[in-house]
């Protein structure tokens, strides 16, 4: 027989090696999380825009067959003003309620994906014209600008100023 003055060592991963794995894996898993949070935010912001471009096409509908976008009797105070979806307190019904009532929106209710309520809508100049907002979570530059100049996007108690909505549709 053959004797060795060194010790055989197990097969194995020692502690320093198991640690530097495990410190990769926390850091690529944060990596991906990030990257996944992200995509989640332009999904939302997405739905979002969805959501405002059906109620839009909704209020065409019903301005084509009423001459105004002030849909009657919804809205805070009935004036078809305020938040999309809100039906309490100085809300009797929503704007979205009585489009749908009215045929022309197949959804009863339009809701943020985070904030309830969460969409707006300020009809001006008579009835003759509209604005839709909403808060993205990745606004452009652009965006921010555009909704400062919609109706009733920085002034009074605008949109933009007031409740910190930054994307507008006309």
């Amino acid at each position: 027989m053959f004797f060795s003055s060194h010790k055989r060592q197990d097969a194995g991963f020692t502690l320093i090696e198991l640690l530097v794995v495990i410190a990769i894996i926390g850091i690529l898993a944060s990596v991906v999380l990030a990257s996944l949070n992200s995509a989640r935010a332009k999904a939302r912001d997405s739905q979002r825009k969805a959501s405002l471009a059906q109620v839009r096409t909704a209020l065409e509908f019903y301005y084509d067959k009423y001459g105004t976008y002030q849909v009657a009797n919804s809205g805070w105070m009935d004036g078809g003003n305020g938040w999309l979806d809100d039906d309490t307190g100085d809300y009797g019904t929503s704007v979205v309620q009585a489009l749908h009532n009215e045929g022309f929106l197949g959804a009863d209710t339009v809701d943020d994906p985070i904030q309830n309520p969460g969409f707006m809508i300020y009809v001006c100049a008579g009835g003759q014209s509209v604005s839709l907002s909403a808060t993205l979570e990745n606004p452009t530059p652009a965006d921010i600008a555009f909704i400062q100049t919609t109706c009733n996007g920085s002034g009074g108690n605008g949109t933009y100023n007031v409740y910190g909505k930054n994307y507008a549709i006309n």
